[in-house]
């Protein structure tokens, strides 16, 4: 992977970086209860993210391309998983700040590998920039810490770009538009990434 490592890190920036169901989330959890509060599913995400990449890079994307059970199993587990955190979003809108409980850490370490955006992004990497000659240790490593650290920064970003809307969006009705707004974007990339 030495060899193409700047294309694979642009691709990875460029993945990790566009809206998805784990941006969004953050960009909703951000703007609704604050950056600092959601850190724990941030950590969850991460942690996900990682075994995903970690999965892949051990061939187990295999099972996901050439089993159409297994892919059909995956596609209702994963469209269950978004509603429920798209539910559990909508739900923080309603109730009164004192009584709105963040994300956990399991509520986001069960994300990426639910999310098939994850899958998809890890499969092309590793299948498009590993390089089957090098040492085996060596590429799994530099394919998941990247992936690791670029999606650290771009969930990040995310959140901290929510927790500034909630600093500057004091109606609750407003917030609840851009919510409802992240929440139908949230559901809708995971069914586009599901079935196209």
């Amino acid at each position: 992977m030495h060899d193409h490592y700047w294309p694979f890190l642009l691709f990875v920036i460029v993945m990790t970086g566009t809206p998805g169901p784990g941006n969004l989330a953050m960009l909703a959890l951000g703007q609704t209860v604050g950056f600092k509060k959601s850190i724990p599913f941030l950590i969850g995400m991460v942690t996900g993210a990682t075994a995903v990449g970690l999965l892949v890079s051990l061939g187990l994307g295999e099972l996901y391309i050439n089993s159409p059970r297994t892919a059909s199993v995956f596609k209702i587990v994963s469209i269950a998983y978004i509603l429920y955190l798209a539910l559990k979003v909508m739900r923080m809108n309603v109730q009164p700040p004192e009584q709105v409980k963040p994300f956990t850490i399991y509520d986001g370490l069960m994300l990426h590998p639910l999310n098939p955006k994850a899958w998809a992004m890890s499969i092309s990497a590793f299948s498009q920039f590993a390089d089957p000659t090098a040492p085996r240790f060596f590429e799994i490593s530099v394919f998941v810490l990247t992936f690791t650290y670029m999606g650290v920064l771009s969930h990040s970003f995310w959140g901290l770009t929510g927790s500034s809307l909630l600093r500057i969006m004091r109606a609750p009705k407003l917030r609840l538009c851009l919510n409802t707004s992240m929440v139908v974007l949230m559901v809708g990339a995971t069914l586009y990434a599901l079935y196209n």
